[in-house]
């Protein structure tokens, strides 16, 4: 058996040392590369003004619009865009299912002000404009199948990250690509009673009682 020495100028995406990226890619299965499908946004956006949302505001296909709202703290670096149809993606332990799906009704909640995703998100969109949006990835990348390969994909120790390569390299099955019209409506559908339903429940819990009339609700002034 012959060992070759290589120095660390010489690793890259094709020569890494981290056996996670190996134990990742060796059961991708049958399907379609996810990065067949997407292109990664890079796009960054204003700051003043923007609704900065970190990791912890997307969690099982759903984005924290609210938690988002009440954080006080400005931006304090670039930021990264995303628009609706897109899927965000934390690099930063994405098994934790820190996955959302960039819904017009989420949107809707922040009125004019702009969207801001922090950096430790992939943001997904779709490869082509005809393609149509990406909701129906997403019970594929909340599957347990993606959840344990990006698990197993992590790389880092302190605050560990999923390599992008590892992510496009995820296999989509040939059939949801194929109902990807009717597949990403069923998600957008549920999504939105999902949100009208937190929205009532929003609205009920920063509803006051009157003191004068305790049958009688009177909006909180903000």
């Amino acid at each position: 058996m012959r060992a070759v020495v290589r120095r660390l100028g010489e690793l890259g995406d094709d020569l890494v040392l981290a056996p996670e990226r190996w134990v990742a890619g060796a059961d991708v299965g049958e399907g379609i590369a996810l990065g067949d499908l997407v292109v990664e946004r890079r796009e960054r956006g204003p700051d003043a003004g923007a609704v900065v949302l970190d990791t912890t505001h997307a969690r099982d296909g759903l984005l924290d619009i609210a938690a988002a709202l009440r954080a006080a703290a400005p931006p304090r670096s670039a930021k990264k865009v995303a628009r609706a149809g897109d899927l965000v993606v934390s690099r930063l332990r994405p098994y934790l299912r820190q996955i959302a799906y960039v819904h017009p009704r989420a949107l809707a909640a922040i009125g004019t002000r702009p969207l801001a995703l922090s950096t430790e998100f992939y943001v997904l969109a779709p490869r082509s404009e005809d393609a149509g949006d990406l909701a129906f990835l997403l019970p594929f990348l909340l599957g347990a199948r993606a959840q344990a390969m990006l698990a197993a994909a992590q790389e880092g120790g302190h605050h560990p990250r999923v390599p992008r390569a590892s992510l496009f390299a995820l296999r989509v099955p040939r059939a949801l690509v194929r109902d990807r019209a009717a597949r990403g409506a069923d998600v957008r559908v549920a999504l939105e009673a999902v949100y009208a339903a937190l929205g009532r429940y929003r609205e009920l819990m920063d509803a006051d009682l009157d003191p004068r009339d305790p049958g009688a609700p009177s909006r909180r002034r903000r």
